[in-house]
């Protein structure tokens, strides 16, 4: 696109307000959004603050107590949406960090802080490329949205997912600046679920244990084992993103150095996360209840998981499985428009190609893919302190990606 004055235009006026977009970053993570206990107000009121110095009318939606959205769309036609969360995980023991966790501190070239990389650094990426870009063109093709969404870090029930199916707001594309780092863009995550399994056993006094009675507590750790083998199983991703499942695994390798979880997109994971069981010391356990998290592969869904497991543990007697909740593993056509333009975009901007990758855990792009939205992320983050002690992003990624973001909008968008 050499030549082009208007993207020029664009970018010009872009780089006038980088500096604005970092101090508003550091301000952004002062305002504690901390989810539980999920209260967003303050962060909304900052966010619709913003937007309306920049002449931009949005919706305050509040489905749940606490739980708010700011939504601003200008055009008629849901075509892109640029999402992120204001949300973020508690913060933890305050003396493990080197800076106070909500100071926003600014310290060479990173901004630190709980939120930095998840996601307030992408979403005030993706908030100053908004208001610069509808700023600059009052006219563009298509409709053009911003959502800022409250509970991404709990499941999205009244975020994302309450604009996708109550309010029915389905954009042909969503751009989500969770942190996939500059280097990827993710398409697609893993599916998973959430089951309880219930396991009776026969009481007895302890004295006569294991000679009488039937320990519920000894017979769940052998379903856990048993429930853990499932984890051994290969299966195949659907043919168009085999190779992206393969890559997405060596990455997961390359940044976490494990050996193994090369196979992770190929397998099911799988976490006994609580067990509960016994009444009293000396009694022999009559019941007993494992709690399982297991993200699921693009090969197989809920249903089959939920049927693997029954099948597994039908040898024991006395054992019931219940599903609590549960997604299937979702993902965009590597060959969306979006994808294309987020590479094409990257080239011009920073040099080179980012790769398509999958996730092992959730974002809120499930919410509209699952609805018929095509959601792509990228965006910038420090993958290795995400939710840990010194959070950090840096200020450089940040600038970049409000840069791409501006070109990806230009090139959707036709203005």
């Amino acid at each position: 696109m050499k030549g082009d004055s208007k993207l020029d235009k664009l970018l010009s006026k872009g780089r006038e307000y980088e500096e604005e977009l970092i101090d508003f970053l550091s301000r952004f993570i002062q305002v504690k959004s901390v989810n539980p206990p999920g209260d967003m107000r303050e962060a909304g009121e900052f966010v619709k603050d913003f937007l309306e110095k920049w002449g931009l009318e949005s919706q305050w939606i509040e489905p749940k107590e606490g739980v708010v959205t700011i939504y601003s769309r200008v055009g008629d036609e849901d075509y892109l949406m640029l999402n992120g969360h204001m949300d973020v995980v508690p913060e933890g023991d305050h003396n493990r960090w080197t800076y106070p966790p909500y100071s926003g501190k600014v310290v060479d070239g990173y901004v630190y802080g709980r939120g930095a990389s998840d996601m307030k650094g992408g979403l005030s990426a993706l908030i100053f490329a908004y208001a610069v870009f509808t700023n600059v063109f009052d006219k563009f093709e298509k409709g053009l949205s911003l959502a800022a969404v409250g509970d991404e870090e709990v499941g999205g029930r009244y975020g994302s997912l309450y604009l996708a199916k109550d309010m029915g707001v389905k954009p042909r594309y969503v751009l989500l600046g969770e942190p996939s780092t500059l280097g990827y863009y993710n398409i697609g995550e893993k599916g998973i679920v959430w089951y309880r399994v219930k396991v009776l056993g026969e009481p007895a006094h302890a004295s006569v244990s294991p000679y009488a009675g039937d320990n519920a507590i000894v017979k769940a750790a052998k379903v856990i084992d048993e429930v853990y083998k499932l984890a051994e199983i290969d299966f195949e991703p659907p043919e168009d993103i085999k190779e992206i499942a393969i890559q997405s695994g060596m990455k997961a390798r390359e940044l976490m150095g494990i050996e193994g979880i090369e196979k992770i997109f190929f397998r099911l994971s799988c976490n006994a996360g609580i067990i509960k069981g016994g009444v009293k010391t000396n009694v022999v356990a009559p019941e007993c209840t494992i709690d399982f998290d297991m993200r699921i592969p693009h090969a197989i869904k809920v249903d089959d998981v939920l049927t693997l497991v029954r099948e597994r543990l039908s040898k024991f007697e006395g054992v019931t499985v219940e599903e609590m909740t549960g997604h299937d593993p979702n993902y965009t056509s590597p060959n969306t428009e979006l994808a294309k333009v987020i590479e094409e975009s990257a080239v011009e901007e920073l040099g080179f190609k980012p790769k398509p990758s999958l996730v092992m855990g959730a974002t809120d792009g499930r919410h509209f893919r699952l609805h018929g939205s095509d959601a792509v992320v990228y965006g910038p983050g420090e993958w290795e302190r995400i939710h840990g002690f010194d959070e950090r992003i840096a200020v450089d990624d940040v600038k970049k990606a409000f840069r791409v973001y501006l070109r990806i909008l230009y090139r959707m968008l036709n203005p």
